[in-house]
This record gives structure tokens, sequence and C-alpha cells, in this order.
């Protein structure tokens, strides 16, 4: 019986502690970047800078990019998996134009018909399955999910 109850207080000590790692490395995560100076490149969690999305999200300051991604994004991408869309991570890497990205969110199909090489290639690679337009999310609130995909990191 003295074993069980070691087993079992093992057992319950160690839920405590990956219950408490987790919440720590939430904790963490949810810590905003220090504010910069607009006028200024903005560096990243990694020491990188974004040429394109040089305002960051700070909590407070504007849209929750991570809500706004889990609402409009999360059932088609991931952000480092392909999923129905490609992964986000590096998408302004990638898209390095900023207005492109935007019009490319607000209107798929405009870009598609307007011959852009990127995205027509895109579209083929993942089974001519086109991206739904969301023509009501601000650029403001795109910068923000953009912003929210840089910043999060794999696991």
């Amino acid at each position: 019986m003295n074993k069980e109850v070691n087993y079992v207080l093992q057992g319950f000590l160690l839920t405590v502690v990956v219950i408490g790692a987790i919440k720590f490395s939430d904790l963490l995560l949810s810590i905003p970047p220090p504010p910069q100076d607009s006028n200024k490149p903005v560096e990243g969690w990694c020491g990188t800078t974004s040429p394109s999305f040089s305002k960051p999200y700070v909590r407070g300051n504007g849209p929750d990019g991570k809500a706004l991604f889990q609402n409009n994004c999360a059932s088609c991408h991931a952000v480092f998996k392909d999923l129905t869309g490609p992964a986000l991570s590096g998408v302004a890497e990638r898209i390095p134009d900023k207005k492109l990205l935007h019009k490319w969110v607000h209107n798929p199909a405009g870009v598609l018909k307007s011959g852009n090489v990127y995205f027509n290639t895109l579209i083929k690679r993942f089974g001519n399955v086109q991206m739904t337009a969301f023509d009501g999310l601000s650029d403001e609130e795109i910068d923000a999910i953009i912003n929210y995909v840089d910043r999060t990191e794999r696991y």
C-alpha cells in the first residue's frame, strides 16, 4: 500500500508541475513587446526586422491579431502547417508588398484575374481552391493578423 500511495503522489506532483509549466509559458507569451518609436524599424522577438509590417501589435493598442486569426483564418490556415490553404508563417516575407497582401485578403478573385503569377501559382498548388474574400477586414486588422503570425513561435 505504501508504494501505491507513493505512485499516486508522484502522479499528482507531476500533473501540478506540467500544468504550472503550461501556465508559465502562457504568461511569458502574453507579455507584449516594448513600445517602439514609430519612426524606427521595429525589431521582432528574434531580433529581425520586418520591412513591410513596421508597427507591432501590442495588447490594448489595436485589433487582437490572435482573435482575428482564429475567427477568420484558422479554418483554412495554420501558422506553420499547410491545411486547405498555405501556412501563414513568413507571409510578410513571401508577399513584401503590403498593399498587394491587403488587396489579396479583400479580393482574391480580383488579384487572380489581374494575372499575378505568385497567387495564381499558389492557387494551383492548393488544388484551385480559392480563398474567401474578407472585404470586411480593415487593413489594420490584416496587419494585426500578420503581426500575430510573425510573433508565433514554433514549438
